[in-house]
């Protein structure tokens, strides 16, 4: 019997137990799993996810795990912004302030910033979120909440998303609920992300900061001084800011008693405060420390240079705070907007610090302002009651928007490419096009192209003709008038086709003014045409290549009223010079003429050159292969040749000698 009644205890335990079992089971499933992304990027928003963690724990109605969001979105970004972020706030805080404004005030930067994030963050982050399987995810740092709401408008996340905000411009619109510690807060957040997009919350801080302590009984504790004023000098998780400069101006004030410096994890800083102060038996150097309740308990003001999670832990424990020292980037505005609500005061320099100091231990208001930090709810009923505002975006819109992108990208690329002339060497190797720059004859012979406006042309061309010279006349690329070119080959001269400056799209334009001018001037097919003073672009080179027709960059190109070139011309060279129409650039035009003859050689237009027996065009005095068609003909001469008015200078084998040209 006594065997029978211990084997029906057993089963009534092992029953109990797996009824236990089972109730727990059924608990479990019935408790929601939230996923707190978090960064280990200064020591607020780890201590924001751990606050929220304990609250939403002290519910008993949620699972919770807190990870390292940054890390999950990939090796690439992490270095980047956590080291980046670091670097800049210790060695160069200006340039932390330069990215934030760029961020605040420049679309355009701001979007490919977030471009970036989403780039490298978003397969990484949605996989480790995968593993997880929440029921709600909650963001704690801006960079993260950027990849995550990306994920939740695209699909990749299909439960509600939280996100902790600070920065107005980083709410985003594909995050279900954010949370505002600032009342001031929430009508932008909504106008960012939608309505209903904002809720304001208490602030995320531990409850030990909350609990009433007594001041003596924490400077006993602290090792401090009972007596006289306790300062708390704080440069956040990282120690940054000017805390040698506080604390060096407070042990000049004689009503400081104690001065404690927090140096965060920044343990260089703190080597050199303990070395700089260690005569000063009032300086008391910490490193990171978990005594921060009992420490803003012991104090009369916080000198903060972050404002950060640490503002908000003072303003709980009824500690003034006093914002100085980097008033870079996010921590100006943050304490800027604290201070709009009377939460915090600011100072700019050490003056301005001591004075701020002692108006607080004057006033000594230690609690804000009742409606400062009002909150509407908990930040865990918040969360663990988010509804689904979102709704992501279909998926062939997204493949649209990435063909549309890419087509766009495609089309500014070829714009780019045909619009620069960055490239045009690469393409006149492939497109084996070669601007003419010299021809080499066995004559003394030099071509020299006249560029000038075209109303100024035919003066300009009777002129020279006057004195004997005949020269090649370019009208800035514009069509010419058939008067203006009747009235120049009367003198004996030639007017040669141009395109116009590259600027804009206008080199789409090529082609057709080309042809405009080879119609004026009688041109069929291959023939030259002066390029512009900054050269061709690819596109200029594709569409004169396509009209049939040579550009002619020359060998040297000079304004008639400058300096002349150092270097000595040779025959079969190509000039271009530049006149603007007045009498000073008609008389540097003849001294340059004067010059060559003095030099011993004639100056001829670049038709006469070209057509001369025993020439042979080429590009840099390199000999080409393709020979150009000769012909007697105005209609079929390269370079607009007339047909009268130059015949009498032709040799007598002008009609059947060949001319060796550039490919076209």
């Amino acid at each position: 019997m006594r065997r029978s009644h211990r084997t029906l205890e057993s089963r009534r335990a092992r029953r109990r137990a797996s009824s236990n079992r089972a109730r727990a089971e059924r608990d479990r499933s019935l408790r929601q799993r939230v996923l707190i992304l978090s960064a280990d990027v200064g020591e607020g928003h780890a201590a924001a996810a751990r606050a929220l963690a304990r609250q939403i724990e002290a519910t008993q109605r949620a699972e919770v795990t807190v990870i390292d969001g940054l890390q999950a979105m990939g090796p690439v970004l992490r270095p980047v912004v956590e080291d980046g972020y670091r670097i800049q706030l210790r060695v160069i805080p200006w340039s932390y302030s330069i990215v934030y404004w760029l961020l605040k005030h420049v679309p355009p930067f701001r979007a490919m910033t977030r471009r970036t994030l989403c780039l490298f963050g978003s397969r990484p982050l949605a996989r480790a979120i995968a593993r997880h399987d929440p029921d709600v995810v909650v963001s704690t740092y801006p960079a993260v909440t950027v990849v995550l709401a990306r994920l939740r408008r695209t699909g990749a996340v299909r439960c509600p998303t939280v996100a902790t905000i600070t920065d107005l411009f980083w709410a985003q619109p594909g995050i279900d609920m954010h949370m505002v510690m600032y009342g001031q807060s929430l009508a932008p957040v909504e106008r960012i992300a939608g309505r209903g997009s904002a809720r304001l919350v208490a602030p995320l801080i531990s409850s030990e900061f909350l609990r009433p302590r007594c001041p003596l009984a924490a400077r006993r504790a602290l090792g401090l001084p009972e007596s006289g004023r306790t300062v708390v000098v704080s440069g956040g998780g990282w120690g940054v800011g000017d805390i040698e400069g506080a604390v060096r101006e407070f042990t000049a004030v004689p009503e400081v008693s104690a001065i404690v410096c927090l140096a965060g994890r920044n343990e260089q800083l703190a080597r050199r405060l303990r070395r700089t102060f260690a005569e000063v038996p009032r300086v008391h150097v910490y490193g990171f420390t978990d005594r921060m309740p009992e420490l803003l308990a012991a104090a009369d003001v916080l000198v903060h240079s972050t404002g950060g999670v640490t503002c908000l832990e003072a303003m709980a424990a009824g500690t003034p705070v006093v914002s100085y020292g980097l008033p870079v980037g996010h921590a100006r505005v943050n304490t800027r907007a604290m201070a709009a609500l009377d939460l915090v005061r600011l100072a700019k320099d050490t003056g301005e610090l001591r004075e701020q100091v002692r108006a607080s231990f004057a006033s000594l208001q230690q609690a804000p302002r009742p409606d400062a930090l009002a909150a509407d709810a908990a930040a865990a009923d918040v969360v663990l009651a988010v509804p689904r505002r979102v709704r992501p975006i279909p998926r062939w819109r997204l493949r649209a928007v990435a063909i549309a992108t890419q087509l766009a990208l495609l089309l500014a690329a070829g714009t780019w490419m045909m619009s620069t002339d960055e490239v045009a060497a690469l393409a006149t190797r492939i497109l084996n096009v070669h601007p003419l720059a010299r021809v080499k004859t066995s004559l003394p012979d030099v071509g020299v192209i006249v560029r000038m406006p075209t109303q100024s042309v035919p003066a300009v061309a009777a002129l020279l003709a006057s004195q004997g010279t005949h020269l090649s006349f370019a009208d800035e690329g514009r069509v010419p008038s058939r008067a203006t070119v009747a009235s120049v080959r009367s003198q004996g001269d030639e007017v040669l086709p141009e395109v116009p400056g590259s600027a804009a799209l206008r080199w789409v334009r090529t082609r057709s003014v080309l042809h405009s001018q080879a119609r004026v001037l009688g041109l069929r097919h291959r023939f030259y045409y002066l390029q512009p003073r900054g050269g061709l672009t690819v596109g200029q080179l594709v569409l004169g290549r396509t009209a049939g027709a040579t550009p002619v960059c020359g060998a040297q190109r000079f304004s008639a009223t400058g300096r002349l070139p150092q270097r000595p011309t040779r025959a079969g060279d190509v000039l271009v010079v530049e006149l603007d129409g007045s009498s000073a650039s008609v008389a540097g035009l003849e001294r340059i003429v004067a010059r060559l003859a003095g030099d011993g050689l004639s100056a001829e237009p670049l038709g006469w050159l070209t057509r001369s027996p025993s020439i042979r065009a080429s590009s840099s005095g390199e000999r080409t292969s393709i020979v150009a068609p000769a012909s007697s003909s105005a209609s079929e001469a390269p370079s607009g040749i007339p047909s009268s008015g130059v015949a009498a200078k032709l040799s007598p084998n002008s009609s059947g000698a060949s001319t060796i040209g550039t490919t076209v």
